[in-house]
C-alpha cells in the first residue's frame, strides 16, 4: 500500500513540473523574430462617427387636436384620404362659440357708437337728445291717435251688429245692409212657400177632377153594360140592336180605364211637383240659416278684428313709448359720454387713451379672441399630405386635452429617421450634422441625411440607460422606403480634413502616454524605436498623429505578445523597456 501511495505522488509531482516548464517556455521570448505588420504614415481624411438604430417616419407628421372640447360635428375625411392644405378636415358644435363672437362683436359695436358718441361734441349729443325727445313725442302722438282710431273702429263694430239683424220682420237692425241681405234671404223662403202651398192646392184640386171623371166614366159603362144586357137577351146576340149595344159597352169600358190611368198619371205628376216644392222650400230655409250664420260670424269677426287692431294700436303704442324712452335715454348717455370723453386714462404700458379708444381697443382683443375660438371648431389641414388616422365620431364628445389623439397629416415632401442615441453620443450630435442612414429592409439601399432636431429632455430606459431622440431628414429616400421601417442612422460628429492618419491599433496608450513603433532603416540594419505622438482626433478608421512623426515613417504594428503585459514583462523575468523592446526588434 505505502509502495503504491509513493508512486502515486511522483506521478502527481512529475506531471506538475511538466506543466510547469510548458509554461514557462511558452512566456520566454522566441529566437526566431516574429514577422512584423508596419503600416506608412499618410495623409487622409478622419471622420468620427456614432451610431444607432431608428425608425423610418414622415417629415413634420402634424397631430390636430381641437382647441377645446365639443361634440363632433362632422368628420370629412378618412385613414388615407389625399388633402389639400386649408382644407377642413372636422369640426365640432360652434353655437355657442358663434354665440360669444356675437356678443363680442355686439360689445365691440357698442365701443364703436359710444367712441363715435363721445368723439362728437357736446352740442351735438345736445342735438341728439333734443332730436331723440322730439321724435319720441311724435312717435307718441301719432300712436296715441291710432289707439284712438282703433277704439274708435271698435264701436262702430260693436254698433253694427245686435241679434235683431237675425230676424228679418224686425225693425231694430242697425245694420241696413245685413238687414237687406236677410230680408232678401227671407223673400226667397216666402216664394218657395207659395209655390209649394200652390203644388198642394192644385194636386187636391186636380184629385177631384180625376175622381169625377174616373166616376162619370163608370156610370157611363154601367149604362152601356146594361143596354147591352137588354138589347142581347131579348132580339138575341146575332141582331144588329145587340152588335152595337156591345160596341158601345166596349167604347165605355175603354173610356172607362183611360180616366183611371189619368188619374194614376195626374197623381204622380201633381205629387212629384209637390216634392220639388218641398225641396225648394228647404233649400230656401237652409239658405236663410246659412245667411243667419254668415251675418253672425261677419259681425263677429269684425268685432273681434277690431278689438285686435286695437290690440295692436295699444301694443304699438307702448312699445314705441318705451323706444322712445330708450332713445331718450341714449341720447343723454351718449350727452354724458361725450362730456365725459374729454378725460383720458391710462393704460398699460404708460400709453394714455381717451375711455371710449381703451373701451374699442379691448373689445376689439375679445372679438379677436371669440374669432380664434369659432376658428377653434373646425380643424384645417396645415399642409399638403394623407390623412393618417382619424379618431373622431360624429356625436362623441372631442376633448381639449388630447388624450384620444387627434388627426394625423402625414405631409408631402422628405422622410425623416428618428433614432434613440445613447447620453455620451447624443452630446457629440449638434442639429446640422450630416447622416448616413441604411435601411434594415433594403439590402445595399442607403441614404445621406441631415440632423434636424434633437431632444431636449432624454428618456430612462427600466435598466437605466438613458437616451436622447435624434431626427435626421433623409435627403433623396429610395422609392422603396416606407414608413415605420428600422433603419441605422451613423452621424458625423467630428472629421479632421488632410491630416496625418495611421491606424488605431498601430498605437498604444491613451492622451499623453500615447506613443508608436517607428522603423528606422540604416543601410541594411533596421531599428525600431518607441516614439511618443499626440493623437488628434480619433476616428472610426484611423486616429490623427498632430505631433510625433511625419508624412511617410513606417510604424511597425504591435503584435498581441508586444501588447499583452505591463511594464516589465513576464512576471518574474528580468525588466526590460516595456513592450517595445527598448527599439532593437527588427
Amino acid at each position: 500500500m505505502r509502495r503504491r501511495t509513493l508512486w502515486v505522488n511522483v506521478g502527481i509531482g512529475v506531471a506538475i513540473a511538466a506543466v510547469l516548464g510548458l509554461i514557462v517556455v511558452s512566456l520566454r521570448p522566441s529566437s526566431q523574430a516574429p514577422e512584423q505588420r508596419t503600416v506608412t504614415v499618410a495623409r487622409a481624411d478622419v471622420t468620427a462617427t456614432v451610431t444607432a438604430s431608428g425608425t423610418v417616419e414622415r417629415s413634420g407628421v402634424v397631430d390636430l387636436t381641437f382647441a377645446t372640447p365639443g361634440t363632433v360635428a362632422s368628420v370629412n375625411v378618412e385613414a388615407g384620404d389625399d388633402v389639400s392644405a386649408g382644407m377642413i378636415l372636422a369640426t365640432v358644435d360652434d353655437t355657442a362659440a358663434r354665440q360669444q363672437l356675437a356678443a363680442a362683436e355686439s360689445t365691440l359695436a357698442q365701443a364703436v357708437q359710444t367712441s363715435a358718441s363721445s368723439n362728437a361734441s357736446v352740442a351735438s349729443a345736445s342735438a341728439a337728445l333734443s332730436d331723440a325727445s322730439r321724435v319720441a313725442k311724435q312717435t307718441n302722438k301719432r300712436n296715441t291717435l291710432a289707439v284712438d282710431q282703433a277704439q274708435e273702429s271698435l264701436a262702430v263694430a260693436q254698433d253694427l251688429w245686435d241679434e235683431s239683424c237675425l230676424d228679418p220682420t224686425s225693425a231694430l237692425c242697425p245694420n241696413p245692409s245685413a238687414q237687406a241681405q236677410l230680408r232678401s234671404t227671407q223673400a226667397s223662403v216666402d216664394s218657395a212657400q207659395r209655390a209649394f202651398d200652390s203644388s198642394v192646392e192644385n194636386a187636391a184640386n186636380n184629385a177631384i177632377g180625376y175622381d169625377v171623371a174616373v166616376n162619370q166614366a163608370g156610370e157611363s159603362l154601367t149604362q152601356r153594360q146594361n143596354q147591352e144586357n137588354s138589347a142581347c137577351e131579348g132580339a138575341g146576340s146575332e141582331t144588329a140592336a145587340c152588335t152595337s149595344a156591345q160596341t158601345a159597352t166596349l167604347t165605355a169600358r175603354q173610356a172607362y180605364d183611360s180616366a183611371v190611368r189619368a188619374r194614376t198619371t195626374g197623381l204622380l205628376v201633381d205629387q212629384q211637383a209637390q216634392q220639388t216644392a218641398s225641396l225648394s222650400l228647404a233649400s230656401a230655409n237652409v239658405a236663410l240659416q246659412q245667411t243667419q250664420t254668415e251675418l253672425r260670424k261677419a259681425g263677429d269677426d269684425a268685432v273681434r278684428n277690431s278689438r285686435q287692431a286695437l290690440e295692436t294700436a295699444e301694443r304699438v303704442y307702448r312699445q314705441g313709448k318705451v323706444a322712445g324712452e330708450q332713445s331718450v335715454s341714449a341720447a343723454r348717455a351718449s350727452l354724458t359720454s361725450a362730456l365725459a370723453s374729454q378725460e383720458t386714462v391710462q393704460v398699460s404700458g404708460g400709453e394714455e387713451l381717451t375711455a371710449s379708444d381703451a373701451a374699442i381697443e379691448s373689445a376689439e382683443v375679445a372679438v379677436e379672441v371669440a374669432q380664434q375660438a369659432v376658428d377653434d371648431t373646425r380643424l384645417l389641414a396645415p399642409v399638403d399630405g394623407v390623412i393618417g388616422s382619424v379618431p373622431f365620431v360624429v356625436g362623441e364628445v372631442a376633448t381639449a386635452s388630447g388624450a384620444q389623439g387627434g388627426i394625423t397629416v402625414l405631409p408631402d415632401g422628405p422622410i425623416e429617421v428618428v433614432a434613440n442615441f445613447a447620453e455620451s453620443d447624443a452630446a457629440k450630435i449638434v442639429v446640422g450634422s450630416p447622416a448616413t442612414i441604411t435601411f434594415d429592409a433594403l439590402a445595399g439601399e442607403r441614404a445621406e441625411g441631415t440632423v434636424v432636431s434633437i431632444d431636449p429632455v432624454g428618456t430612462t430606459s427600466n435598466s437605466g440607460l438613458i437616451t436622447y431622440g435624434v431626427r435626421v431628414q433623409v435627403i433623396d429616400a429610395p422609392t422603396t422606403v416606407r414608413e415605420g421601417m428600422t433603419a441605422s442612422v451613423s452621424v458625423l460628429v467630428d472629421e479632421a480634413i488632410d491630416v496625418l492618419v495611421v491606424p488605431q491599433s498601430a498605437v498604444t496608450g491613451t492622451d499623453d502616454r500615447a506613443a508608436v513603433l517607428l522603423q528606422r532603416t540604416e543601410g541594411a540594419e533596421t531599428s525600431t524605436d518607441k516614439v511618443q505622438v499626440v493623437l488628434g482626433l480619433q476616428g472610426d478608421a484611423g486616429v490623427e498623429i498632430t505631433a510625433g512623426v511625419e508624412e511617410g515613417d513606417v510604424l511597425v504594428i504591435p503584435s498581441a505578445d508586444d501588447v499583452s503585459f505591463p511594464e516589465g514583462g513576464v512576471p518574474g523575468s528580468e525588466p526590460d523597456d516595456g513592450p517595445f523592446g527598448g527599439g532593437d526588434e527588427s
